[in-house]
């Protein structure tokens, strides 16, 4: 019996790898519904259908089976060192790492099994909804893993990414000239921070504020000269060049037709949809592109907005500029449909495919008491659509860089019309919102009270909350749920994670520390302060518009310095001000003070040996 002993423990500690050695080990399932959004999971089976619909959702396999539209169809792929196109019939049979992607003939998703996470737009999709599916950084290492500094110029663009590639633009020096006060477009290793490859772009406007849009192996920007440009994104090779219009309507005399503020900087941020696309101009239109295999860009439709003068000379049209802000794409009622806003104060909503006018709204009128823009009537600003499509989030201002006045409404995407709350009451919130962050029972936001505006905003609890420079929870009720602590100005957006996390960055530059240059982490379940860090280097004027960017533990922001940091758990050399500082801070307990005393020593004791020696001689 106890020669047997030892077979029977072999025998129990190999019966539970049995199952697992004969089970199937699972296959990696990406579905990329072709406007920056995608999931990963895991699925089983031989066949395209059979890892569908093990893998995801009934909701979204029936989306994958629906068909197509606009050129686009739902493709399928296999990885083999890169995404190989396996056609669309979903009983072919599969192994390995496998796509569902809408897509045309001829491109295939970003996210790959080497690197899942990309960030290819503003706000992470096309229906801006500015939360990332990676997860961020609980405890980041200082000094920064690294940073990048430049002399071309401010870094306003946002940060998109793909594989291991990050780009942005810098938009030129103050006052500056030759070609550090021109457009530059910068791809860089985004594990290094290195420079792969740099285009340097003719002189527009002089502030380059779109961000680049990433389409499989293509990079497209939006310059302020005017044009659209599509790149090799991963050679900076130019493919193709298209003119957006930057000159609004006139009359006879050479005077703008209409009342809003003109900027001359071409297309606005850019967004990808199902295989378009899609960005307003200072001209007042919205564009709708198609790109080819080979990069080549074509008109699919324009939409031109009425620009007529009545009678009494007065402008009566609804067109207006378009700056910055980029178009929002989502469904409403079944329906496909493009919102932007303008400086006319309008929010226009067309139809995805075609460009038709579905509904045009003035939502913002200020022409008679415009504090900050006299005579303008204001800008309807952000545009964001909750996920069910219900409610359309606009963010208004009296189109001044610094805004006296603004509010956040909620229009229904169907018509356009003012929505109400629940008890009857009007959905407005008088003050000034960063581009929200939106997610099924509420959005996330940074608010700016204004002298004109709200005092207090109602909560989810009945109770009344005041208006503070804070980040807030709202539901879709317009109601706070939970406030922050103060902080003193943030403009760009905030960004979530996938593990709850919320991140933002300081307006006000690293020399106003500790109200100024930092980075923070919110609990986005509390509001509570996970932590925040300065970023080094800085300097007086290094403010910041730029939303984080949340990719694999790494967190990437820039500002005004022409600087790009890249935060995560990994410490960086830091700059020589750091280190000193650092020498300054801990005094003699440094390891290098310590260095220094022994080889100081070390050279007393020489002389002194050498000076015996001399002696005796």
């Amino acid at each position: 019996m106890k020669a047997l002993l030892p077979l029977v423990v072999v025998f129990l500690l190999v019966m539970p790898l049995a199952p697992a050695a004969s089970a199937d080990p699972g296959v990696e399932v990406l579905v990329d519904f072709g406007n920056g959004s995608y999931r990963w999971s895991e699925g089983s089976g031989g066949t395209f259908a059979e890892v569908l619909d093990s893998a995801v959702e009934e909701d979204v396999a029936e989306r994958v089976r629906s068909g197509g539209h606009d050129g686009c169809e739902w493709r399928l792929y296999v990885w083999e060192d890169g995404w190989r196109y396996a056609g669309t019939d979903l009983s072919a049979s599969c192994s390995g790492a496998v796509a569902f992607g809408f897509y045309p003939e001829g491109f295939a998703p970003v996210s790959t099994p080497d690197h899942r996470t990309s960030w290819t737009m503003l706000g992470g999709s096309s229906s801006a909804s500015n939360v990332s599916v990676s997860h961020g950084q609980r405890d980041p290492a200082m000094p920064v893993e690294w940073y990048n500094t430049y002399t071309t110029g401010y870094v306003d663009s946002g940060l998109v990414v793909a594989g291991d590639m990050l780009y942005h633009t810098t938009g030129g020096t103050y006052g500056g000239v030759g070609e550090d006060a021109d457009a530059w477009v910068y791809a860089l290793d985004r594990i290094t921070g290195e420079v792969v490859w740099k285009h340097h772009e003719r002189k527009g406007a002089g502030y380059e504020v779109t961000t680049p849009l990433i389409v499989g192996d293509f990079l497209i920007v939006t310059f302020t000269c005017g044009d659209v440009v599509c790149f090799d994104r991963l050679t900076g090779e130019v493919k193709d060049v298209f003119e957006a219009g930057t000159d609004p309507p006139v009359d006879e005399d050479g005077d703008v037709l209409w009342d809003g503020r003109v900027f001359y900087t071409g297309g606005t941020t850019p967004v990808y949809d199902s295989g378009r696309i899609y960005f307003g101009t200072s001209s007042g239109t919205v564009t709708a592109l198609t790109l080819s295999p080979e990069g080549n860009m074509n008109v699919a439709w324009e939409h031109v907005p009425p620009s007529g003068v009545g009678a009494d000379g007065k402008y009566e049209g609804t067109r207006g500029c378009f700056y910055y802000h980029a178009p929002t794409i989502g469904e409403a009622d079944g329906r496909r449909m493009l919102f932007i806003g303008s400086y006319e104060g309008y929010v226009y909503a067309l139809d995805a495919s075609t460009g038709e006018e579905v509904w045009t709204e003035r939502v913002v009128d200020m022409r008679e008491d415009n504090r900050a823009a006299p005579g303008t009537p204001g800008s309807a600003a952000s545009v964001s659509l909750s996920p069910d499509g219900s409610v359309l989030l606009v963010g208004c201002t009296d189109g001044a860089l610094f805004s006296l006045e603004g509010c956040l409404l909620a229009l229904d995407p169907r018509t356009g019309e003012a929505m109400s709350r629940q008890d009857g009451s009007e959905w407005r919130l008088d003050a000034l919102f960063t581009s929200p962050v939106v997610v099924e029972d509420g959005f996330y936001t940074y608010v700016s009270p204004l002298s004109s505006g709200a005092k207090a905003f109602p909560g989810a609890d009945g109770a009344e909350h005041a208006a503070s420079t804070a980040v807030y929870k709202f539901d879709w009720d317009g109601k706070v749920v939970w406030r922050s602590q103060d902080y003193q100005i943030i403009k760009g957006a905030l960004t979530l994670d996938a593990d709850g996390v919320l991140y933002g960055m300081d307006y006000s530059a690293g020399a106003f520390w500790p109200t100024g240059g930092g980075l923070t982490a919110w609990d986005s379940k509390t509001g509570e302060e996970i932590w925040r860090v300065l970023l080094s280097p800085y300097t007086q004027d290094s403010y910041s518009m730029v939303q984080p960017t949340v990719v694999d533990g790494r967190i990437y922001v820039g500002n005004d310095f022409g600087a790009v940091y890249c935060v995560s758990d990994v410490q960086g050399p830091g700059t020589e001000e750091e280190r000193v500082q650092a020498l300054q801070t801990v005094g003699f307990a440094h390891w290098s003070w310590y260095l220094t005393a022994a080889v100081v020593a070390a050279a007393i004791l020489a002389f002194v040996i050498l000076y015996r020696r001399t002696v005796n001689a």
